[in-house]
Parts: C-alpha cells; sequence; structure tokens
C-alpha cells in the first residue's frame, strides 16, 4: 500500500489542496447581489398566512425566549403552554426569510414544517410528550438523506432534484423524537471535495457567509449548519464529518460542533465520502443542546444530558497540543487563542500541560479520500441514476456546463482525477476495481493514527487532548477518536475561534461532561449580529 500511494503522497506536498475541513481565505461576500443565484430559490408559498399573521409583537417573545433559552428551556416554554411549536416553526421561518438571502445556509425549506409543528402541538395537548425534541425545530445537512417533497443534493447540480427512497436512519430518529424538520443546511459541495475555491461553497446555493463578518471564512463542509445555528436559523442542525467538517465550521462560526466517534451515529442514508470513517454529529450553541441533539440520534441510548458536571474538569490531567499548534497556525493570532484556553482551563480546574507532539507521522489521507470519492461518492450518485460511473465521468459531466454546474471550478475532482490514474498505474487496477484497496488503504491510515493518539495519551497521562478550531482534524477524525469545539468568544476584530477537545474512543459522554465545564467556566461565546443588508 505504502509502494502505490508514494507518488501521490509528494502530489499532495506540493498541490495546494488543504484538508476537507480546512480554513482558507475566501473572497469578500457583500451581499445577495454580489453571490451566486441559487439554483433553486427558497419557497416560503406554504408558509405565507402563517407568516403573515403572527405579528411583530409576538415574533419579539419568542425570539427573546430563544435567545434567552435552550432546547430544555424553550420545551419547558412549551409545555407551559407560553409558546408552541408551530410559532417556534414560524420565528425561524421568519428569520431564514430576513437573513438567509445574505448568509445562504439554507438550500431548502421542507415544505411541511409547519404540519409537523401544529402535529406536535396536538400531540402534546393530548398529553402524548416525545421527549426533550418534541416540537423543536432542526434542520439537517444536505448531505443527509430526507425523501420527498425534500431533496438530497449534497450541494451538486447533479442531483439537484434526487429525493432518496427513505429517510436516513438518523432522520427516522429525529422524527420519532418529535423534532421539526425545518429543512436541508448547506455544505461545501460534495463534502468539501470539489472544490477549495473556497469551503463553503456549492453550485445549487452559492457560498456561505458568515454571520459575523462577511470577509471571515465559513469553513466546511458543515457550513450552512454552523451558519444557521449560530445565527439563530435553526435551534440545532445535524452536520457529517469525514475530517474538519463538524468542528471546523463549528469553530469559525462561534457554535459547538462535535465529532462523535464511529458508529456512535448510524451512517445508512447519508451520501458518503468515506464510509469507514463518515460521522454525524451535532452542531448547537452550547454543549447542553449537542448532547441533548446526540442523545436523540445515537445508536447507543446514551444520555449525555445526564453526564454533564460543572466540576468535571476540577484536578482533571489535559495536554495542550501546543507546539503543534503554533507549528500549523503561527503566532499572529494564534497566541491570544492559546491565552484564552489557558485561561478558561485555569478556571474550570484543569491541570494543563504543554505536549510536544506535532504528529509528523501522520498518514497522508488524500490519496484515501479521492478513492472514496470515486467508491462511494461516485457510487452513489451512479446508484441515483446520475450519468457517471467514474469520477472522470463527473468531472466531464461539470465540464459541459460549467456556468452552471461548476462556477468556482473543481480543482478537487481534477486533482482526484490524477490521483487516481496514477493509483491505477501502480498497482494495476481500473477505477472500477479499486474497493478492495479502498479497504486495505482506510484499515492502514486508522491504525496509523490511532496508534499516534494512543501513544499520545498513554505517554503523557492526560484525560483527553486540546487542540485549536481544525488544526489536528487529519490525526483525531481519521483515528476515529471523538472531538468537540467549543466556542473561545471573538478575537479584536471581532472574528470567532473555537478550542477543540478530544477524548479517547467510547468517551464522547466524558468529553460533554469536560467541555461543559470549560463552557460554563469561561462564557465566551459572543452571538452574531443580524446581517439582513
Amino acid at each position: 500500500m505504502r509502494a502505490v500511494f508514494r507518488s501521490l503522497i509528494l502530489c499532495c506536498v506540493f498541490s495546494a489542496v488543504l484538508p476537507i475541513g480546512c480554513k482558507r481565505a475566501e473572497p469578500l461576500v457583500e451581499n445577495e447581489s454580489s453571490n451566486l443565484p441559487r439554483l433553486r430559490e427558497l419557497d416560503f408559498a406554504p408558509f405565507e398566512k402563517a407568516l403573515a399573521a403572527i405579528g411583530k409583537r409576538r415574533l419579539a417573545a419568542v425570539d427573546r425566549l430563544v435567545r434567552k433559552g435552550d432546547v430544555a428551556s424553550v420545551g419547558a416554554a412549551m409545555a407551559k403552554g407560553d409558546v408552541s411549536s408551530e410559532e417556534l416553526t414560524v420565528f425561524f421561518l421568519d428569520r431564514i426569510g430576513q437573513l438567509d438571502g445574505n448568509l445562504r445556509s439554507y438550500l431548502e425549506l421542507n415544505p411541511r414544517a409547519l404540519d409537523e409543528a401544529r402535529a406536535m402541538d396536538k400531540l402534546r395537548a393530548a398529553g402524548t410528550n416525545l421527549g426533550p425534541l418534541h416540537g423543536i425545530p432542526v434542520n439537517l445537512k444536505d448531505n443527509i438523506g430526507t425523501t420527498s417533497p425534500m431533496h438530497t443534493t449534497v450541494g451538486a447540480e447533479i442531483l439537484l432534484d434526487h429525493s432518496p427512497a427513505a429517510d436516513a436512519v438518523l432522520v427516522k430518529k429525529l422524527r420519532a423524537a418529535g423534532a421539526v424538520i425545518l429543512g436541508k443546511a448547506s455544505l461545501s459541495e460534495l463534502a468539501g471535495t470539489l472544490t477549495t475555491e473556497p469551503p463553503g461553497y456549492n453550485a445549487i446555493g452559492g457560498m456561505g457567509v458568515n454571520p459575523y463578518r462577511a470577509d471571515l471564512p465559513v469553513s466546511g463542509s458543515s457550513s450552512g449548519s454552523a451558519i444557521s445555528t449560530s445565527a439563530f436559523l435553526s435551534m440545532v442542525s445535524v452536520g457529517t464529518e469525514t475530517s474538519g467538517s463538524l468542528i471546523s465550521p463549528g469553530a469559525s462560526n462561534g457554535v459547538v460542533a462535535m465529532m462523535p466517534g464511529p458508529g456512535v451515529v448510524s451512517g445508512e442514508g447519508i451520501v458518503p465520502l468515506i464510509r469507514f470513517q463518515d460521522t454525524a454529529g451535532p452542531i448547537a450553541r452550547s454543549v447542553r443542546d449537542a448532547a441533548l441533539l446526540l442523545a436523540v440520534m445515537d445508536e447507543t441510548e446514551t444520555d449525555y444530558v445526564a453526564a454533564l458536571d460543572a466540576a468535571a474538569l476540577e484536578g482533571v490531567a489535559v495536554g495542550v497540543l501546543r507546539k503543534g499548534i503554533l507549528e500549523n497556525e503561527g503566532e499572529d493570532g494564534t497566541l491570544f487563542w492559546l491565552g484564552r484556553i489557558d485561561e478558561g482551563l485555569e478556571k474550570a480546574g484543569a491541570i494543563a500541560r504543554d505536549l510536544d507532539e506535532t504528529f509528523a507521522d501522520k498518514p497522508a489521507l488524500l490519496p484515501v479520500l479521492f478513492i472514496g470519492l470515486s467508491v462511494d461518492t461516485v457510487g452513489y450518485l451512479s446508484a441515483a441514476g446520475a450519468p457517471v460511473k467514474s469520477l472522470a465521468d463527473l468531472r466531464s459531466y461539470h465540464l459541459a456546463d460549467p456556468v452552471r454546474r461548476i462556477p468556482r471550478g473543481q480543482n478537487m475532482v481534477d486533482l482526484g482525477v490524477r490521483m487516481l490514474e496514477a493509483i491505477s498505474q501502480d498497482s494495476g487496477l481500473a477505477e472500477a476495481e479499486m474497493a478492495p484497496l479502498y479497504e486495505e488503504a482506510v484499515r492502514e491510515v486508522r491504525a496509523t493514527a490511532a496508534a499516534l493518539l494512543a501513544s499520545t495519551f498513554a505517554k503523557h497521562e492526560v484525560e483527553f487532548l486540546v487542540s485549536l478550531a481544525n488544526t489536528h482534524s487529519d490525526v483525531y477524525a481519521t483515528a476515529g477518536y471523538p472531538a468537540i469545539t467549543v466556542p473561545l468568544g471573538l478575537d479584536g476584530e471581532g472574528a470567532p475561534n473555537g478550542v477543540t477537545f478530544v477524548a479517547k474512543p467510547g468517551e464522547e459522554a466524558r468529553l460533554f461532561a469536560f467541555s461543559h465545564a470549560f463552557e460554563l467556566a469561561t462564557g465566551y461565546r459572543v452571538a452574531p449580529p443580524d446581517r439582513a443588508e
């Protein structure tokens, strides 16, 4: 396997391609007129009467409830009759109508959202409560399968009209728990593997815009989930990660984003990228809401909220990956964030140890990524009826109508085609025959990354690792170690960032407890301004 990928690793080094969840400076997007036109406009027609009827005073009351509260307090307000699920849903739809022309965090609204909300109100009135998400509006990253009348596009024009035959397993769980599906959140097209120019872009909805300031990055690939949750366009959201795709946009948009370990959430019904590594996870404005959302989605039936403890960090040894952070991010601006992290850990009572680990021997993920794009993603496209059988076919499809299909180019797909050609030449396998090679490559990179992290935990005798934003996602995501990012507030220029905690496999509950303690000790998060201009 190492011999097969030797030339490809050199290609990775000399190309300008970044990991999936990377941050990169993005062109200024000032307002809707400077963004790309949507291929499908958001349809508010099913909600016009309700939007017209609710009134500004009532919207303001719901706004106060949402901004000051969380899922639990809003649920309690519904139980008391202070607000209905219908009013809550109309509130979010109203904000989407006001702000999303600029922010581009949604690709589609669920035309049945109000019907679902009214059904939840009727159940509650009849004495039935389906749990803490009963009547709570949620949105879903648009690689998570939803049946007609909604679509599942991965942001790609080739799937513009695609609706799978069944909801993803996690969507069924959300519905069974009483959640109201608001719509589908925008994302970096093809989960970040179409183009790096820039993250947060897709052909269907255009370019996502950071709610804090338009010239700031949104990162990817779960950009719309992070933007919409941060800007109060949804109560919570579900995103996905292969390598940084939850953590990076969470940090860039000032929200909590959590990547559970493999198998905690079912991947059935999610458009795959690297099916052995992909995982869905919660995005929320607080750790408690993220824990509650994961508890509904997961396959383990764990009560993560019960594990939350304000004193969870007291006397706990944690490893700060300071050297690696500075090497990756540079000192400019990073020292401010490291200072915030140090301050927060001290306030929470943690015992912080600086680690000199830089993971220089981390495995190269890009070759695996592109075989996954071919085997898993293109395989999904083909099964969905798209006219493609290979990554080269997808590139050709895009080039047949580039203005509509790839207005920002497809540099990742171009590189992927070249890599697959090199793999084919080295291995003697055609692209259609690479599935066994793919599985072997995944096992190798996961084992290498997991060994690096296991050694780090054992050598330094720490309970979890501390990083900044997306810095080490190519190690912990590849290894399958759970991670969470928590807001660090804003720097002097008003830009958000997040601290990232990494736990050992199977310790999702402890990870929530640690991050909750940090969040309570610091209270760093600052909500973004409303930007409807």
